[in-house]
């Protein structure tokens, strides 16, 4: 049953599939627009239960369905539009709905600009703690349907976007708070009990990244209570996240694993009585959502792209692709290798061996040998040997271990090992390593990307 959930990914630079692990977000380039809930100022709760409009994409080709996206417009006095116009960036044509109070353009590369004017909302006048806040946020339902395991067979939980703020104007006046009066751009998943028959069955907690804060250049750890659901908020610091502030107005790519925080959300939960057990198999990821809280007179203006959810898992492993410059994806060099100027670039890790010692390492991983029967790793070099430890520390047994030789002509290529008949590829693999075999006098090591597949 679980292995029809597996994604395959064909190389264009290589002849083999590869795990890509699950992506839990339907319809990540928005083919069904989305379906919109109605703005309800008086009774939001009542628009929510009611009959929804539709934004279509003009850009899609493919047949109509259901939308697995929502928007909603929580605590707004104005609709947004269903009769879009044409845009154009400078880069690519989008389609754009609007208000009075707020603005969606959905782009043919399927970026999105979220915008809200949160002055024209409240009349230039700040709220009271006591009064709702207004929300526009884009959001899904996941769970079992969509592809959600159980968290304890999740070796990682990955999101995955780029963001970036085009304008803010926070409209700062006499009355204002920054405890109640301010401008977020929030991302949370619900991390959920989808145990059948636990007493707890349907309870969660959010789980968030709080990507922007007119407050703050990098948001802090937020733990707290929601009074709207009554259910525990588990905010970790953006840092984890990203090393750059959103408030600078460059794009940012955030990523980031989940799963310890997962972990610290759910001890957080039940110490704090919101919910009895963090036994991992009882949750699952319930739903998501994205987009703008605005308890203040702020006009904002924020795009996202490249948006994804993945999830992971030993029968599914994430690939090692070092595209983001600057992130190894915790693997680390060892033993006399010079460390300095050997971050990825540009798509690749170009490494300087100063010696035959030299090798890289891999962070805690969870491979189960019983699927994954090649590891396919792209480098100059013509000579490696592969270690793997079923240990969680950096012990290695000399049994564990394959050689692969190609030939020598310089240029990248991949080597694709078969461990499916080696006698001590077995059981879950926690670590590897790379020796890399050094010839002549190249010093450069270049690894391209590190992938698994089934065969």
């Amino acid at each position: 049953m679980f292995l029809l959930l597996l994604v395959l990914i064909q190389s264009s630079l290589g002849s083999h599939s590869y795990f890509q692990g699950v992506e839990l977000l339907s319809d990540v380039n928005y083919t069904q627009g989305f379906s919109v809930i109605p703005a309800c100022f008086v009774n939001p709760d009542a628009c929510a239960k009611g009959p929804q409009f539709r934004l279509y994409n003009p850009f899609s080709t493919a047949p109509n369905a259901s939308a697995s996206w929502q928007m909603a417009q929580w605590d707004s006095h104005s609709n947004i539009s269903t009769n879009g116009t044409f845009v154009h960036d400078g880069k690519i044509e989008g389609m754009q709905w609007l208000s009075e109070d707020k603005r969606f353009i959905l782009f043919q590369d399927s970026r999105l600009q979220i915008s809200v004017n949160g002055y024209h909302e409240y009349q230039g006048k700040y709220r009271t703690p006591d009064e709702p806040w207004v929300a526009l946020l884009i959001q899904q339902s996941i769970g079992k349907s969509a592809g959600s395991v159980s968290l304890n067979q999740v070796t990682e939980l990955r999101w995955n976007l780029d963001i970036q703020l085009l304008y803010m104007d926070q409209h700062i006046q006499p009355g204002y708070n920054p405890n109640i009066h301010a401008g977020q751009f929030p991302l949370y998943m619900t991390i959920q009990n989808l145990s059948p028959g636990d007493p707890d069955y349907g309870k969660y907690f959010w789980l968030g990244i709080c990507l922007y804060d007119d407050r703050f250049p990098m948001s802090p750890l937020y733990v707290n209570g929601d009074k709207g659901t009554g259910a525990l908020i588990y905010q970790p610091a953006f840092s984890n996240f990203a090393n750059v502030s959103v408030q600078n107005g460059s794009i940012v790519h955030v990523t980031g694993n989940m799963m310890p925080f997962v972990r610290l959300g759910l001890e957080a939960a039940v110490e704090r009585g919101f919910l009895n057990s963090t036994d991992l198999s009882k949750y699952y990821v319930g739903g998501m959502n994205i987009g703008w809280e605005v308890t203040g007179l702020n006009n904002g203006t924020i795009e996202i792209g490249n948006f994804s959810l993945k999830q992971y898992t030993a029968q599914n492993p994430k690939s090692y692709e070092f595209n983001q410059d600057g992130d190894t994806e915790g693997w680390k060099l060892a033993f006399n290798s010079n460390a300095s100027g050997s971050n990825p670039s540009n798509g690749k890790w170009i490494l300087s061996l100063p010696n035959e010692y030299s090798y890289v390492s891999s962070p805690e991983v969870m491979i189960d040998a019983s699927v994954v029967k090649k590891v396919i790793i792209r480098t100059n070099y013509n000579m490696l040997q592969l270690h793997w430890t079923r240990n969680h520390k950096e012990l290695f047994n000399k049994n564990d271990r394959f050689r692969s030789e190609l030939e020598n002509d310089g240029k990248c290529k991949e080597h694709i090992l078969d461990l499916s008949n080696h006698p001590h590829w077995y059981g879950i693999v926690r670590r590897f390593r790379i020796d890399s075999v050094r010839q002549d006098n190249t010093t450069d090591f270049i690894i391209d990307y590190i992938r698994f597949s089934p065969s």
